[in-house]
């Protein structure tokens, strides 16, 4: 038999067992559906990180007073303490061009008869201002010789106390009970996920009055957290090495047992991919789960197929079909049950995506994913269809034209 014989007759066989045919191919649908979404949701996230650490920039160090760089920098430092004067030994390294001292902690924050508890930094406002995904919305950023004045970001000025309570410059805010007058209103830099999050819900003073707002909780000239700009071309891991050093000095420590992170752009991509990595594999492993079933069912399908086309089989053969016409019949079959379920998961998983992306999830629409699933499906298919259909193409012609 001709190929194209072969595909006429295999989907003829399909469409006439309409109902069996859709309710396999749903099972493969579902499998690739997740697997899809998944993958999109994977790509998204990677690409929104990818744009946020790129807005932070790729020169800027951070320097934390914790063994562990991921922990909650909000919380007390569970090994050591930065100060005022490890920033400004790190003047000595040729390489380092900025220098950003930070202070921060949970305040309360009023407007109006409102109250809440906030996040309050205080920060070297024209350093952090070369460092960070800054924007002006509404008025100007901060200067050095500011006092008592905020901004606050985008997002903080249109949540925070509510939908009719939204903070525009020339409102004042009581920040442990004294008024800051508003001074700048920042864009929001890419939405309650990533590296800018603390960008678009945060609340900003000058490093002075930082100090004096947080000096019960700190120690005399303590610091919660050290920026450094590097000089363009520099080799980061050794600039890395050199703060190191620099600081277990200062700290008269032992490299090993240092009491604080040094974490640069590639430190926090790795530990991003890496949890991405797992994430992709856990939820992959339970999407794979679905596509088994799948699989489960199309061989089930065909093997059902076979029982009841005994006598086809056998009047196939009669007329001239070959154990390979057979066999390719029965495995087309299987491919396009695969290929179909297939197709339609992509688009389910694709929708899902999107949807999540209406949600506030990063996602990423790529038509190589789309490929990739529809033509897994088909190689699952194929793959379940074997067995069957060479069960089929070794029936004897004899014995099959006698079954009933």
């Amino acid at each position: 038999m001709r190929l194209f014989d072969i595909f006429k007759y295999s989907l003829g066989s399909l469409k006439h067992r309409q109902m069996r045919s859709w309710l396999t191919i749903l099972g493969v649908v579902i499998g690739i559906a997740s697997v899809v979404a998944l993958l999109s949701i994977g790509e998204g996230l990677n690409r929104e990180v990818n744009r946020q650490l790129s807005a932070l920039g790729s020169n800027t160090i951070s320097i934390s007073p914790s063994t562990d760089p991921f922990a909650n920098p909000f919380m007390s430092p569970s090994s050591g303490k930065l100060f005022e004067s490890d920033a400004e030994r790190l003047k000595r390294i040729p390489d380092v061009t900025d220098i950003s001292r930070l202070v921060y902690g949970r305040a309360t924050v009023g407007y109006k008869d409102k109250k809440i508890t906030a996040l309050v930094m205080g920060l070297d406002p024209d350093v952090f201002k070369k460092m960070s995904a800054i924007e002006v919305e509404n008025g100007r950023f901060l200067q050095s010789n500011d006092r008592k004045v905020v901004a606050v970001g985008g997002k903080f000025a249109e949540d925070a106390f509510g939908a009719k309570n939204k903070l525009n410059v020339g409102s004042y805010l009581l920040i442990n009970s004294e008024k800051y007058p508003i001074i700048a209103v920042l864009k929001k830099s890419g939405g309650g996920f990533g590296p800018n999050a603390f960008l678009d819900n945060g609340v900003f003073i000058t490093y002075n009055d930082g100090k004096e707002l947080f000096k019960d909780s700190l120690a005399d000239k303590e610091v919660n957290e050290i920026d450094v700009n590097v000089r363009e071309g520099a080799n980061m891991d050794d600039v890395v090495e050199k703060i190191t050093l620099e600081l277990a000095a200062a700290h008269k420590l032992r490299v090993e047992d240092k009491d604080f992170s040094v974490v640069d752009p590639k430190s926090i991509q790795a530990a991003v991919d890496s949890i991405l990595s797992l994430i992709t594999l856990f939820l992959g492993a339970i999407a794979g789960i679905s596509l088994l079933v799948g699989a489960l069912s199309i061989s089930n399908n065909m093997f059902t197929s076979v029982f009841e086309r005994t006598h086809e089989i056998g009047v196939l053969k009669a007329v001239g079909g070959t154990s390979g016409d057979i066999l390719r019949i029965f495995v087309f079959e299987a491919g396009a049950v695969g290929a179909a379920g297939g197709a339609a998961g992509v688009f389910l998983g694709y929708a899902i995506a999107l949807a999540a992306n209406l949600f506030g999830l990063p996602t990423g629409i790529n038509p190589w994913i789309g490929a990739f699933g529809v033509l897994f499906a088909f190689a699952i298919g194929l793959a379940s269809g074997y067995v069957p259909a060479r069960m089929a193409a070794n029936l004897s012609p004899v014995d099959a034209l006698r079954y009933e």
